[in-house]
């Protein structure tokens, strides 16, 4: 199977590649969508974050049919392979096929999620597709804490079944969905003036992933080795000043790298040495889970400044004590994750040191315990700590019409409707609070390692669900 721009679905994948569109970076693949709905007489709406809702009439003779929602968000997350020079402010997605599977070329594919608005675009312009009315609506920022999605309004969801294809499988229909929120901490560090040497230690090779769906998996955390050596180092009554501390990694994706900078007057070997005993440990506990992961630590030039004993251990101390990744699995549903959370971004600018978590649960309680415990752990520490507006999740649902139709479609096919109960966050979550009883199902593509430079779709499962896809609409024309 080929990536051929002849069949609808993959030329507007191959055209939405074009235009970055990395979160909070939406406004020109926004633009792009309400220009397409102009092209094509659709009426649309774009609201104030760059979300779109783009209508397209019934088909004949389907007027009165129940209209449906179709729905994919714009933006994905901008993963680089180390040493690449990719720009996601301006560079294009440089795509690469390869045994039957669309690469990209040393990043993200974002195919999360331009499956899904490569797919509605090609049904939004097919003209002999029979269909009830459709809503179709692109959101922004999903990867960020789905933004987009929660600054809709009840009044912006009118049907009462939607079909999302932000599903990264063609015969898997997703049952429901943890809900959750993003913490921030802020550490003000000490600063004063350094004389002693400066080092610079990187953890990488980390398999890394998806937050939601690969936490179970327990692979190592850059940020949480990199904390951990340092602990073990001020254990063993070694000096650590702090200069900065850095992850780039979203905190939707479980980091595969990190690095922190410090001040120390220890003996170097005697430094070396105790790294290398702490990282030995390590790789030794992460070798099924994370074989690659290697460390580089290297004396640089001397920093002029870095942080006074007492704010570097604070820090080191509170990251080391917070809750981290994986921590309850359902008794009820086997393999489903319950309540997670992950330490991503880390950023330092001057004095100061912000780091994001995103927590997630089935139960809002339990998000709400997990984020009073890095409170409090933050206050032990004089550390400030802040959680940001709860999104909520999607309730399984025992009857399904549209759902039902997702197995009708694949029967045809010859294959069987899988399900699968979600601990990631899922935009569903919002329109399911916004309009009760909203029926949903979720469609869409094989896609692997997203959220990492490993990213890639399966071309025949893109064929796949497309067609999966229309039939479903088609049935939706019969009510």
């Amino acid at each position: 199977m080929t990536f051929d721009i002849q069949k609808r679905h993959h030329y507007w994948f191959q055209k939405i590649s074009q235009i970055p569109r990395a979160s909070y970076n939406e406004k020109e693949i926004s633009d792009f969508i309400c220009n397409f709905a102009k092209q094509h007489d659709l009426q649309y709406k774009q609201d104030a974050v760059w979300n779109v809702c783009v209508f397209k009439p019934a088909s004949k003779a389907y007027e009165n049919a129940s209209p449906l929602i179709l729905q994919a968000h714009m933006d994905m997350v901008p993963a680089i392979r180390p040493g690449s020079k990719h720009d996601f402010a301006k560079d294009p997605i440089e795509l690469i096929e390869k045994d039957g599977w669309l690469y990209a070329k040393d990043t993200t594919l974002g195919a999360d999620d331009g499956i899904g608005v490569a797919m509605m675009l090609a049904i939004l312009e097919d003209d002999h597709l029979p269909h009830p009315p459709l809503e179709c609506i692109f959101t922004v920022q999903e990867e960020v804490g789905l933004g987009g999605a929660m600054h809709l309004q009840k009044e912006d969801i009118q049907a009462d079944r939607l079909i999302s294809l932000d599903s990264m499988n063609h015969d898997v229909a997703d049952l429901c969905c943890a809900g959750g929120c993003y913490g921030q901490a802020i550490a003000k560090l000490h600063m004063i003036e350094n004389h002693a040497p400066t080092y610079v230690l990187h953890i990488a090779g980390l398999q890394g992933g998806h937050s939601g769906t690969d936490i179970h998996k327990e692979r190592g955390n850059a940020n949480s080795v990199i904390v951990r050596i340092m602990e073990e180092a001020i254990q063993k009554d070694i000096d650590i000043h702090i200069v900065n501390m850095t992850c780039t990694s979203r905190s939707n994706a479980i980091p595969p790298e990190a690095e922190i900078t410090f001040a120390s007057n220890c003996e170097t070997q005697q430094l070396y040495k105790q790294i290398q005993q702490s990282f030995a440990a390590i790789q030794n506990e992460l070798v099924s889970s994370d074989p690659n992961i290697t460390y580089t630590c290297q004396q640089v030039t001397q920093a002029h400044k870095a942080s006074d004993t007492q704010s570097s251990q604070d820090f080191i101390h509170f990251l080391y004590i917070c809750p981290s990744g994986f921590q309850h699995a359902s008794m009820s549903i086997p393999g489903l994750t319950v309540t997670s959370l992950n330490l991503g971004t880390i950023e330092t600018k001057d004095d100061t040191i912000t780091m994001q978590w995103l927590i997630r649960s089935m139960f809002a309680s339990a998000v709400q315990d997990i984020s009073r415990k890095i409170e409090v752990c933050a206050k032990a520490y004089h550390i400030d700590y802040q959680a940001n507006t709860f999104f909520p999740g999607w309730e399984y649902a025992e009857v399904s019409p549209i759902r039902d139709k997702f197995a009708k479609a694949l029967e045809k096919h010859g294959n069987t409707l899988k399900t699968e109960a979600a601990h990631g966050g899922l935009e569903v979550g919002v329109f399911a609070s916004l309009h009760p009883g909203l029926d949903i199902t979720t469609v869409g593509a094989v896609c692997e390692n997203y959220h990492t430079f490993d990213e890639r779709l399966q071309i025949s499962s893109f064929d796949y669900g497309f067609e999966i896809l229309k039939d479903i609409i088609a049935q939706c024309c019969e009510d």
